[in-house]
């Protein structure tokens, strides 16, 4: 199989396995990683999900562009729908992405899908469409909020390459990892995330997301719609030690 779902426990991992074509995705590899995602999303049980790219040359080298673009397009114009991993769909769960090699252009889009990036030192990070007449039109809507105005810009319209170290330097990923330790590093944070409340994990997400694209009023808005569904609620006063707790902690605040 080309795409390789796993779950255990309350943490779910998804390996595109086309190492011998620097795991680039044809049609269906980008319809079954759709299919995953929307699957973590509907399990309740699964907290976080992590993201990687068989072998240890590629996350995923982007499209298979003779698949994907070597041959006239058919049919009609039919209106946009976020059908696809790229064209707009967005998972409350939060997701990993754990990166050996090449991440390049589909495959970068694929690494923004993700809310932390961990890369090795020899991968290596760019967005070449430009180059074949192409769009990084995923990307080129979520590189700015991620790594600024003027870095995105300089990677989406030279289609150059940038080091592991210099995409650590711009923020695109958050650390730097040995090979070795890539996924079993992932996988602690993953830990980490999972040991957090459920529903504060989804909510704090969707509040970071909002709070980038949207204004500081709706954000707050969306902040006490959440906080009046977590308020009270029974994982809330568990984590708080009680209700005796969590009155003596809001008598102390009052103070």
């Amino acid at each position: 199989m080309r795409i390789v779902k796993d779950v255990s426990g309350p943490i779910a991992t998804i390996t595109i396995n086309r190492p011998e074509k620097l795991n680039a995705m044809d049609s269906t590899m980008y319809r079954q990683i759709t299919e995953a995602l929307l699957e973590i999303e509907a399990d309740d049980d699964v907290r976080v999900g992590i993201i990687t790219g068989a072998g240890d040359r590629a996350f995923s080298a982007g499209a298979d562009l003779k698949e994907m673009h070597g041959h006239a397009r058919e049919g009609h114009w039919k209106p946009w729908t976020p059908d696809r991993w790229d064209q707009g769909i967005t998972l409350s769960t939060p997701l990993i992405a754990a990166i050996d090699g090449y991440a390049l252009a589909g495959g970068l889009e694929l690494a923004l899908v993700c809310d932390i990036r961990l890369a090795t030192p020899q991968s290596t990070f760019g967005c070449p469409e430009i180059k074949w007449n192409l769009l990084h039109g995923y990307g080129a809507l979520r590189l700015p909020a991620v790594v600024g105005l003027t870095n995105a810009m300089m990677l989406l319209l030279t289609g150059e390459f940038i080091t592991a170290d210099e995409a650590l330097r711009i923020g695109l990923i958050n650390r730097l990892v040995e090979p070795s330790e890539l996924l079993a590093q992932a996988r602690s944070l993953a830990e980490t995330i999972a040991t957090n409340a459920g529903d504060a994990i989804r909510m704090t997400k969707e509040l970071a997301l909002r709070g980038v694209d949207g204004t500081l009023e709706q954000g707050l808005r969306l902040y006490r719609a959440f906080m009046d569904q977590l308020e009270g609620s029974d994982e809330q006063l568990t984590r708080l030690g009680g209700f005796g707790t969590h009155r003596t902690m809001s008598n102390d605040a009052e103070q």
